[in-house]
């Protein structure tokens, strides 16, 4: 505790005076009176009067004494240091990332770095001014207001516990971006970012939008020794499957960790690494089972558990078959041969056929291609691409020609257009076809170059169907970088090798996307922890899962009628930014860095306004003490050594 205006302690020398008016013997004033009897003990006193006497317990004294005291100190302006100073609307942007997970050691008591964070926003809570608002934020992936711009400090503290840490990186920017839409006009604004620094991944362009008002950064966090499985990959090689690990010692002091790895399961391998300070080293693992399937590498406990864990899916290639049949087209026979995951059969014709009589496979393919030839039956199971077909079919009517092929429209988040680019193809004529059942995806003016959609086949089963309205010789598209990706999107489309098409990694909190394939009804996700989630499956259309703030294996399951498509994925936390738990002295938010606050970087806080009423309260109580002795005193006189009633005859 301190005192602003020291000097104002010199007031309290007005006690003295107080005191000597009550050492000083009264003075009666002289009054004629008929008879001395009543006034004997009042006459004796006077004669033994001198100038001082004995101090007294007196009340009044004492009430005087304390006001004045009260007063002095009032007048001081007393305060005390507090954690953090400021006056106005105070932004709090707590870090609730990754690296907030990190124990630093015996020295903080076994907590988190979240925790001891969690204690100094609550240091901050209790200094709230009377005056003064707070917001309180927690930056994760997706920042939360957990409390927006009130001065209940109740209401704060119970928002501060119910925040949690998350697994996933915090998005700063749109923190900041947060925090200035909380800002108050005509008000103090001080933004205060509880954190152990780690903002962003590159320092050297750290990016961040400014805050409005006063910035502050409150560190957390001691140690900077952490271990981390920095990568995972698993892929086929020549031999077979190979896997390869990443190790990153992020600390100051060389680490000799046991790497762990585990192969469907069971341990296949363990070796020890030497890492030096701020160092990496890997291992190369080229003699996998053939059956391998799912990897899983561990290391030792350290500072941050989290990113001493990683997994990685080997997806098993499946192959798909194709009947191309076609008069002749070199660029589509090279785009469909290249396809890794199918299996062509190429059947050519001498003529342009516009119902040929096609013979049915012993083992029925899963797409027929239709290059410029219209079949005189349709196969009764599979799916199906026309390209520029001479007749109509079952399936759809050729009306005409169109001559207007000015591309308008197309829908891009289809999955036959995903990354194609049709802004620069040229079109000379194409057909008008009509088809109920299918979509437009390229729309021009005439009519669709583009139909997709699902129908139902001879075996009451949906198959999909794709036309071409144009002959591929009669436009530049060949010639384009957007036609291998068309083929191909149109092959995964209409010839599904099995298999669910998911992302091998993922983030901690970050979305996957999860295409249904063909017929499937309900796709259900499995989280490591056996937590279940099903979605209901609308055709092609995407499902975003986002629930992935859990490291670990994820398991999607398609199901369409008695059939069961099972895929997996992993979510691992491959970044440097979270596991790199150095404390940093300094931020960058902004055009100049700011520094850390340091232990005795303390603020201060009046509270010259309690001393203040109690001095009124003590006030109030010495006029009251004093009003009910003047009229006690009114209603006696002495007599005799003792007090009789004045009233009585």
């Amino acid at each position: 505790m301190g005192f602003l205006t020291p000097l104002a302690l010199a007031f309290a020398a007005l006690g003295i005076p107080i005191l000597i008016f009550y050492m000083l013997k009264l003075r009666r004033e002289e009054r004629v009176v008929s008879s001395t009897y009543l006034w004997q003990q009042v006459l004796q006193d006077r004669e033994a009067n001198a100038p001082w006497q004995k101090l007294r317990r007196n009340l009044l004294l004492l009430l005087q004494l304390l006001l004045l005291a009260l007063l002095v100190f009032a007048l001081a302006r007393p305060y005390t240091q507090i954690e953090q100073a400021f006056q106005g609307n105070a932004i709090l942007l707590f870090d609730a990332s990754a690296s907030m997970q990190a124990t630093d050691g015996a020295a903080s008591g076994g907590r988190s770095r979240f925790e001891a964070a969690r204690e100094r926003a609550q240091t901050l809570i209790d200094g709230l001014g009377s005056n003064d608002t707070m917001t309180l934020i927690a930056v994760a992936d997706t920042p939360r207001v957990l409390a927006s711009s009130t001065n209940d400090k109740a209401l704060l503290r119970q928002a501060l516990n119910k925040a949690q840490v998350s697994n996933s990186e915090a998005d700063w920017p749109a923190a900041l971006i947060l925090a200035a839409a909380s800002a108050q006009a005509n008000v103090k604004n001080t933004v205060i970012v509880l954190s152990d620094g780690g903002l962003y991944r590159r320092e050297s362009e750290p990016n961040m939008p400014t805050v409005p008002g006063r910035l502050s950064y409150v560190p957390t966090g001691i140690t900077a020794e952490n271990l981390a499985i920095a990568a995972l990959a698993v892929r086929d090689g020549p031999t077979g499957p190979q896997a390869f690990v990443r190790i990153a010692n992020y600390g100051t002091q060389p680490a000799h960790p046991l790497v762990e790895i585990d192969v469907n399961g069971s341990l296949f391998d363990a070796r020890t690494l030497n890492l030096p300070p701020a160092q990496e080293g890997s291992i190369t693992l080229d003699d996998l089972p053939l059956d391998t399937e799912t990897i899983q590498v561990r290391l030792p406990p350290d500072a941050l558990l989290l990113d001493n864990q990683a997994w990685a899916v080997r997806t098993l290639d499946r192959q798909a078959t194709a009947l191309l049949v076609t008069p002749g087209n070199t660029f589509l026979e090279r785009a469909v041969g290249l396809l890794p995951n199918l299996n062509v059969t190429t059947v050519r014709v001498t003529e342009t056929l516009t119902h040929a009589t096609l013979t049915q496979p012993a083992v029925p393919p899963a797409l027929y291609i239709f290059d410029r030839i219209t079949p005189a039956q349709l196969p009764e199971t599979g799916n199906l691409l026309f390209i520029a077909p001479p007749a109509s079919t079952a399936l759809f009517r050729l009306t005409g020609t169109l001559t207007n092929t000015q591309i308008l429209n197309v829908k891009i988040n289809h999955a036959l257009l995903r990354y194609v680019d049709l802004t620069d193809v040229h079109i000379a004529h194409a057909l008008q076809i009509q088809a109920p059942w299918a979509e437009s995806l390229i729309e021009t003016p005439g009519g669709p170059l583009l139909l997709a959609g699902e129908t139902w086949g001879a075996d009451s089963r949906s198959r999909r169907v794709a036309i071409l309205t144009f002959e591929l010789h009669q436009s530049d598209l060949p010639l384009k970088i957007a036609f291998p990706l068309l083929i191909a999107n149109m092959a995964q489309w209409l010839a599904p090798t099995g298999s669910i098409d998911l992302p091998e990694q993922a983030m901690p909190g970050m979305p996957v996307t999860i295409r249904p394939q063909m017929g499937v009804d309900q796709v259900i996700v499995t989280a490591p922890s056996g937590q279940q989630w099903a979605f209901q499956a609308v055709g092609d259309t995407p499902i975003t899962f986002a629930q992935t703030q859990v490291p670990g294996l994820y398991t999607v399951e398609q199901r369409r009628g008695d059939e069961t498509l099972r895929a997996r994925f992993a979510v691992n936390l491959f970044s440097r930014l979270e596991s790199d738990i150095t404390p940093r002295d300094e931020i960058h938010i902004g055009e100049a860095p700011v520094t850390a606050q340091k232990p005795n970087d303390l603020g201060r806080r009046e509270w010259w306004r309690w001393p203040a009423l109690a001095a009124l309260g003590v006030l109030v109580i010495e006029w009251c003490a004093h009003y009910r002795g003047c009229a006690h005193y009114r209603g006696r006189v002495p007599h005799g050594g003792r007090h009789r009633d004045a009233a009585l005859r």
